[in-house]
């Protein structure tokens, strides 16, 4: 058990699909993770962290959940940067300021079915290098979604969550986490619209520690790729020329769509070839704890605007 008090947490993978498809390895004409490996928030799939083992703190006492209003009394500010420089190993809370979303899960949280969302410090950043560091991802329990409904790309919120670096078996990724053990919140304050990053290549995010490591979970763009898309809710590879058939040059780097509504691309054809000018989202990792522990690159991209 983690120290003071907190939960250890365990992702539940089921494969909604049958089999497994391409899962990166193969950069072939269709390498890309399929959502078979990565099924939709929607049932359940990443609830990793909504599995508590202690008593929650919200049946001590008369205790009220916490609305983001004001400030709680002894929690500290913190930036996104501070976050990644303290790389908490348990769960600290912290009150995070005006800070903006740039995606959730399924394009909004549903109660009583975990959720995550992206936060971002600024609206944009000029370089992939400028922006590092500066976002971090959201794990919110069942228990807790109820509580995040009305969250949505563009709002400025403020922010109480308990940061953490998870490394329960093989992870390794900075995030904030609310469920009843770790009440926390989100306030609109304001609103923004966040823009990518420009100028990213697939090679610059092109592996694993780029994300853990270097990154985080950055809303940025890259231009000129191409894929083959499949099912509506499967993610696919992407590439960096019209004839690689989705892969690039590094590790593969899947478009998803689990930050789109309902967890479903809209808009392309399944099967066909395509050559996208431009491609954005936030840029994320799926852990598989069903296949060794695999870890695989996305794009989640949250609209068809996102791919034009």
């Amino acid at each position: 058990m983690l120290d003071g008090g907190a939960m250890r947490r365990v992702y539940f993978a089921f494969f909604l699909l049958g089999a497994c498809g391409d899962n990166g390895t193969n950069p072939g004409s269709d390498a890309g993770l399929d959502a078979a490996q990565k099924p939709d928030v929607g049932q359940g799939i990443d609830a990793a962290k909504d599995s508590p083992v202690d008593a929650p703190k919200t049946d001590v006492g008369n205790f009220t959940w916490p609305d983001c209003t004001s400030q709680p009394n002894g929690v500290p500010t913190k930036t996104i940067m501070d976050l990644w420089t303290a790389n908490p190993s348990t769960p600290t809370q912290v009150w995070l300021p005006g800070v903006y979303v740039t995606a959730v899960s399924q394009g909004a949280c549903a109660s009583g079915v975990a959720c995550e969302f992206i936060i971002q410090q600024d609206l944009t950043y000029s370089t992939l290098q400028a922006g590092a560091q500066h976002a971090i991802r959201a794990w919110i329990g069942s228990s807790a979604s109820k509580y995040f409904l009305q969250l949505a790309v563009g709002d400025q919120v403020n922010a109480l969550a308990w940061a953490f670096r998870e490394s329960e078996g093989g992870q390794n990724e900075l995030i904030i986490h609310v469920d009843d053990v770790e009440p926390g919140c989100a306030l609109k304050i304001g609103s923004g619209m966040p823009t990518p990053i420009t100028g990213v290549q697939l090679g610059d995010i092109g592996s694993i520690a780029a994300y853990e490591d270097t990154y985080g979970p950055l809303l940025l763009q890259v231009a000129n790729v191409t894929g083959t898309p499949k099912a509506p809710n499967q993610t696919f590879g992407l590439g960096n020329t019209f004839f690689d058939g989705g892969a690039s040059d590094a590790a593969i780097v899947s478009l998803s769509p689990y930050y789109m509504d309902g967890g479903n691309f809209t808009g392309l054809e399944a099967g066909v070839k395509t050559k996208f000018a431009s491609v954005s989202g936030v840029f994320n990792e799926y852990f598989n704890p069903d296949a060794s522990a695999v870890k695989y690159l996305e794009i989640g991209a949250r609209n068809q605007a996102d791919y034009p």
